[in-house]
């Protein structure tokens, strides 16, 4: 079931008791939709939240991908960045994926790309156009929509069963805080071993380092990858995640920019001092790409 939210800066949205499923909140900067189911595997639904602006005609929309490792946090992190941007005037699907706790690696990656085509599929319902849909994604959900990014253009990581006859294909990514080497980053833990890429991968380096080179952003670079947008925090060993990554794109030939939010530490994209500076960061790539 859907529930319905006008949204406007400094106005709550109140929640009422669970017999009450919908929520309004008259305002004059857009709408969101709440609880969407945009894909299903078995008997497990995965829901994203639906954020429009109030201008009318067409809009770019984005998919907002959360981090916390694959196996914390939820769409709820995002509000704010997914409000901001639709005040921009993007649609923006703001998901949840399957957690690695509940579905070990492709799931999230397959989770990232149904919501893609998803967008795609409800594009004239939703006042989008299909053919400019980027993504974003921060900490572990910029390694799933650089995935999703990096493969769109085939069927790898896609399901079955999720409108799998329409494109997957983004426009544009953005990533925060990324990491698109994992093979790298458990070669340089300490014994090879990190407990969250243990969990996502069902296994260790050592046991599961195939599933690990396919998991990697890295591994899927190709002429077909979109432009792409990396933006660190200037206390979060800025570039660091990028050092392979980057000249595998100018080999390749791939758009790409890179950008520092000063002081800005891991995660802290979504902190208010920050948010604003971000977001403009974003606008900027994305004017240039989807409009």
């Amino acid at each position: 079931m859907l529930n319905k939210c006008h949204f406007l800066l400094f106005v709550p949205c109140f929640f009422f008791s669970t017999v009450i499923n919908a929520q309004q909140i008259l305002a004059s900067t857009g709408t969101v939709l709440e609880n969407i189911t945009y894909a299903t595997f078995s008997k497990t639904k995965v829901q994203l939240d639906l954020y429009q602006p109030q201008t009318k005609g067409i809009h770019p929309a984005i998919v907002l991908v959360h981090g916390g490792g694959w196996v914390n946090g939820s769409r709820k992190g995002f509000h704010q960045m997914a409000l901001s941007l639709a005040e921009r005037g993007y649609v923006v699907a703001n998901i949840d994926y399957r957690l690695a706790t509940q579905a070990q690696f492709p799931a999230a990656v397959q989770d990232t790309k149904a919501a893609v085509r998803w967008l795609r599929q409800h594009a004239k319902l939703y006042n989008i156009d299909p053919g400019k849909i980027a993504g974003i994604g921060g900490s572990a959900g910029g390694h799933l929509i650089a995935m999703a990014a990096l493969t769109g253009h085939s069927k790898k990581f896609s399901d079955d069963y999720n409108y799998p006859e329409i494109s997957s294909e983004l426009q544009a990514v953005i990533l925060m805080g990324a990491g698109v080497d994992q093979v790298t980053r458990a070669e340089n833990a300490k014994n090879q071993y990190v407990k969250n890429c243990v969990i996502f991968f069902a296994g260790s380096l050592k046991d599961k380092r195939e599933v690990y080179i396919q998991g990697s952003p890295i591994t899927h670079i190709s002429a077909n990858a979109p432009p792409i947008l990396m933006v660190d925090g200037g206390q979060d060993n800025p570039g660091a995640r990028y050092v392979d990554f980057i000249p595998k794109l100018q080999r390749f030939g791939i758009e790409y920019q890179f950008k520092v939010i000063a002081d800005a530490k891991h995660g802290q994209w979504l902190k208010e001092k920050y948010l604003h500076s971000y977001v403009n960061t974003f606008d900027t790539f994305l004017q240039a790409h989807l409009h």
